[in-house]
């Protein structure tokens, strides 16, 4: 493994993993990241925050001591704001993980719905009521970021009454035009794995299907084909998604590429 060749990510034809020009007050735009159960996309989520914040990924093809001797430049746009909102993790799960890539606090907000949620939202109340409390914790700032991490959740959380429509028009719409960039990360374990037509899978199917459409760009981490393998974790698949980016300047477009990776102890390393 020490023999390959490391490969910087590269997302767009500006050879960036997010165009400084993406969250501006001219438009909104999403990205989408799938996983699996066997392929856990924090590693790709902090490559994001950290291209977010500074403009570039200094954890990425790092190893641990290198990661924690780095000096971080200044954020790029130091009036814009970062916001994780999760429905899987909880705070502390991202704010160690950040502490450990040396990201300021600052940079950056996090919604923890996996802890408050339940209690807070739900109990006796109307499902529009409950996406306009959601909705208010979010900034109102079409030069930020939202990392928003699998609001599928919602269909177990709030009951059988909710369908991908009413998620899609009361929560996500909303949401993408509060900000530049939404970064969907979404789990399709039980899409790859129920092929069944029940209720759940036909709304999970609705919902990739919207967050598909509206995005310029997949970001698929899938497990390898053949297995496991002692020297790679996965694959990254990136391909363009159903948005097309006419709308920023200098002609950027999406690089369709796939990726071998491999997660170690508190690194992962990308490759052919």
């Amino acid at each position: 493994m020490s023999a390959v060749q490391k490969q910087d990510l590269t997302i767009f034809s500006d050879q960036s993993i997010i165009p400084k020009n993406l969250c501006s007050n001219e438009s909104h735009n999403v990205m989408l990241l799938t996983s699996t159960a066997a392929t856990q996309p924090l590693w790709l989520i902090n490559t994001l925050v950290e291209s977010s914040i500074y403009g570039h990924s200094y954890s990425l093809n790092s190893s641990a001591s290198s990661t924690n001797t780095i000096n971080h430049n200044k954020p790029i746009n130091p009036t814009s704001s970062l916001t994780i909102a999760s429905f899987a993790h909880n705070k502390s799960f991202y704010k160690s993980s950040f502490d450990r890539l040396k990201i300021n606090s600052n940079s950056y907000k996090i919604l923890d719905f996996l802890t408050d949620f339940t209690m807070n939202e739900t109990l006796g109340k109307p499902k529009a009521k409950i996406f306009e409390n959601l909705l208010k914790l979010f900034p109102n700032d079409t030069t930020s970021t939202i990392i928003l991490e699998q609001p599928e959740i919602l269909f177990s959380l709030m009951g059988d009454h909710l369908s991908a429509n009413e998620l899609i028009e009361s929560f996500l719409k909303p949401l993408i035009k509060k900000c530049g960039l939404l970064i969907i990360v979404t789990s399709v374990e039980l899409y790859k794995l129920d092929y069944s037509m029940t209720k759940d899978v036909t709304e999970l199917i609705r919902f990739i299907s919207f967050c598909f459409h509206v995005s310029l760009t997949v970001l698929s981490l899938q497990p390898l084909q053949t297995g496991r393998a002692k020297d790679i974790t996965g694959s990254l698949k990136i391909t363009r998604g159903g948005a097309t980016l006419d709308h920023l300047s200098g002609k950027i477009h999406v690089i369709e590429n796939e990726y071998l990776y491999l997660n170690e102890k508190d690194s992962t390393k990308l490759f052919y």
